[in-house]
């Protein structure tokens, strides 16, 4: 592989995007992936709104690339703000997406359910809904990456074959947080393939973006 005799450095980013429950554990993947934990809102204890980075170096770039985090306790309501037109620009603006959920309040229906990740309802509503927001504000050209991160402990181990079919059909990729090793394709599982799908992605900020 030859690779480059300079390492660009990516000023003005796009940025990610992290959403979720509030008790689907949000900071543990942002910690995860930068090394170091959203601090919460000091008078509510909420991470909506909180602003965090993660510092990207490869053998290609380096970048300083923003993380807003916002918490979802209605898909609709949030669906509903989020297409409004003053919401456009911040749509614009993200190059990622990372949806945590943890199912594990969700009653399984049989027990074939034990062998494999199931979605729940909820979830596919969600990422139904965040490719609704993006498609409105971006278009079908959307160049950029959507993360579904499971972190429900029982899913570990388990088939994960109807999970990443449903969410790759909403434009995610789904990842257990926890996972580890290659799958039968040799290609990275859990964090480790979240990092490469983010450091993959398109971070500039394209002219047609800022021509819109």
């Amino acid at each position: 592989m030859h690779l480059p005799e300079t390492i660009m450095e990516i000023k003005h980013p796009r940025r990610i995007l992290v959403i979720g429950k509030p008790d689907s554990d949000i900071s543990r993947v942002v910690k995860e992936l930068t090394g170091s934990a959203p601090t919460p809102d000091a008078s509510t204890g909420s991470l909506a709104g909180i602003t965090h980075e993660w510092n990207v170096k490869t053998a290609y770039y380096t970048a300083a690339i923003p993380i807003w985090i916002d918490e979802i306790t209605d898909t609709t309501a949030w669906k509903s703000e989020f297409l409004n037109p003053e919401a456009k620009e911040v749509v614009q603006a993200v190059g990622a997406w990372i949806y945590c959920f943890n199912s594990s309040d969700v009653k399984k229906e049989s027990a074939d359910d034990d062998a494999e990740v199931t979605i729940p309802e909820h979830v596919e509503a969600t990422m139904k809904a965040v490719a609704e927001v993006v498609e409105k504000a971006c278009g079908m050209m959307w160049d950029g990456t959507r993360l579904a991160v499971d972190l429900t402990p029982a899913n570990k181990g388990r088939s994960t074959i109807n999970a990443e079919e449903i969410c790759l059909d909403l434009g995610f990729e789904y990842i257990h947080i926890d996972a580890t090793g290659k799958n039968e394709y040799g290609e990275n599982l859990g964090l480790e393939r979240a990092k490469e799908a983010l450091e993959a992605n398109e971070w500039s900020r394209k002219r047609w973006w800022l021509e819109r």
